[in-house]
């Protein structure tokens, strides 16, 4: 087993019946009930808000900055994420953010075009805008990372994947006519 082999998140310290989510790019989950949500970022990123005084939060996982009206993009997803929980009872100066993901796991010739900076930036810009402190995060990675969210306690888990560094690619070989073949004709 590697060093980098997934590890679960532990059991709860005490007892509790919680749901469980998995969020691919343009999911969101946020209740006010247990939940423990996952995902896993390479260029995407999820924004974690937890409201300490309710215990509850919520999560996204988006995949390109702006855009549109759909949870695909960083700033409508956060911001609706932002207003889901205030449905739960949340206020926004309550709220606590950690941000992760925005890495680049595929090795670009030009770094302008890789996603997961303008997703970074996005999240923080919706959150300061908001006014929510962001507590922690983990971002701009070379390699994707899983990570496991408790809406209840706002623990996060975190495992980095292995960077997958492609070898430089062998030389092309060089081409030589081919002899033509000799086919024997029977008469």
């Amino acid at each position: 087993m590697s060093s980098l082999s997934f590890i679960a998140p532990p059991a709860p310290a005490e007892p509790v019946v919680f749901g469980e989510a998995i969020l691919w790019a343009g999911d969101l989950v946020a209740d006010a009930g247990p939940v423990r949500m996952s995902t896993v970022l390479g260029s995407c990123v999820s924004v974690c808000l937890y409201d300490p005084v309710r215990h509850c939060g919520g999560m996204n996982h988006y995949l390109v900055p702006r855009g549109g009206t759909a949870l695909i993009h960083g700033d409508f997803a956060t911001t609706r994420l932002i207003e889901r929980l205030q449905q739960f009872g949340c206020k926004v100066r309550s709220l606590q953010a950690k941000v992760f993901g925005g890495g680049t796991p595929l090795r670009l010739a030009n770094e302008s075009f890789a996603v997961g900076i303008g997703n970074v930036a996005v999240a923080r810009e919706v959150l300061g805008a908001h006014g929510i402190s962001i507590v922690a995060e983990r971002v701009g990675h070379g390699a994707g990372v899983r990570l496991f969210f408790e809406n209840w306690t706002g623990i996060v888990w975190l495992r980095a994947h292995e960077s997958k560094e492609q070898p430089p690619a062998a030389p092309a070989p060089t081409m030589r006519p081919r002899p033509r073949a000799l086919t024997e004709i029977s008469p």
